[in-house]
């Protein structure tokens, strides 16, 4: 009888190992399949020759030290997006968001239902990766004076899973700018603040009952955030947040907030 247990339990072991390995090579086929998916996207975007931000040596307390540049003037090109091509795709595209030296390159789109874009690529695609959304209250162009971009946080680094390594002041430090660049307009995104809040906080209000109401949400961010950058932004910047899950609570949301500067050109 012993024998019988000992064999039936084995079979159970082996049983329970095949349907891991199953679940494993099944879940690494749903990343590989949305990665492939905006690899191939990245044939419709040039990219600059220049890789981002320079950075000196490391300095003795660990901190990277920044050449005589600033941050902001050593992003010197900005990517060039095929957007005719893009939307015979997807005309849903509104812009495509660039950070130098990370995974971040992914076309942003926006659509009436901000709950779309949670479950579908950028070629409209049933897949859990999603695609990075422009909210839908705001105006196309970036204009207004809060704009919200959301994505996944993605178990395989994938999307916006990198904004977490800002609750860390050496990741900012190394990565203190991104790029937007649209159809309208190019923008330097110089970050000024990132905190963790939750669901339904008010990181993504959109509209201020004045200017003194917008400065002091701005002030807040500021204060709550988990690095320190140097800039105080004003209520006459336009704000732009980048918004993903985070895990220190249930609902949690880390979001990360920048100036939106538009290219100057001549």
């Amino acid at each position: 009888m012993k024998r019988v247990f000992r064999i039936l339990f084995i079979a159970i072991c082996i049983a329970v190992m095949l349907f891991s390995g199953y679940q494993i090579y099944r879940e690494l086929a749903v990343y590989e399949e949305g990665d492939s998916a905006y690899e191939a996207l990245e044939t419709y975007i040039t990219l600059p020759e220049t890789s981002g931000i320079s950075t000196g040596p490391i300095n003795p307390n660990g901190a990277a030290v920044q050449e005589l540049e600033t941050a902001a003037d050593s992003v010197s090109a900005f990517p060039v997006v095929d957007f005719d091509a893009l939307r015979q795709i997807n005309s849903d595209v509104v812009g495509w968001l660039y950070c130098p030296d990370t995974v971040i390159n992914y076309p942003v789109v926006q659509t009436t239902d901000d709950s779309y874009y949670l479950t579908h690529l950028f070629d409209r695609t049933t897949h859990k990766s999603g695609c990075l959304f422009l909210e839908a209250a705001n105006e196309p162009d970036f204009s207004d004076m809060h704009s919200i971009i959301y994505g996944h946080h993605m178990k395989n680094g994938s999307m916006f899973q990198s904004l977490s390594n800002y609750k860390k002041q050496t990741y900012y430090d190394e990565h203190p700018t991104l790029l937007l660049v649209t159809p309208e307009q190019n923008y330097t995104i110089r970050l000024f603040a990132g905190y963790i809040c939750p669901g339904d906080g008010d990181a993504w209000k959109l509209s201020f009952s004045s200017d003194a109401e917008f400065e002091q949400w701005l002030q807040t961010a500021c204060r709550k955030s988990t690095f320190s950058s140097g800039i105080t932004p004003t209520y006459t910047d336009h704000i732009i947040t980048l918004s993903t899950c985070s895990y220190e609570y249930e609902d949690a949301r880390y979001v990360v907030l920048g100036i939106l500067e538009p290219e100057i050109t001549e």
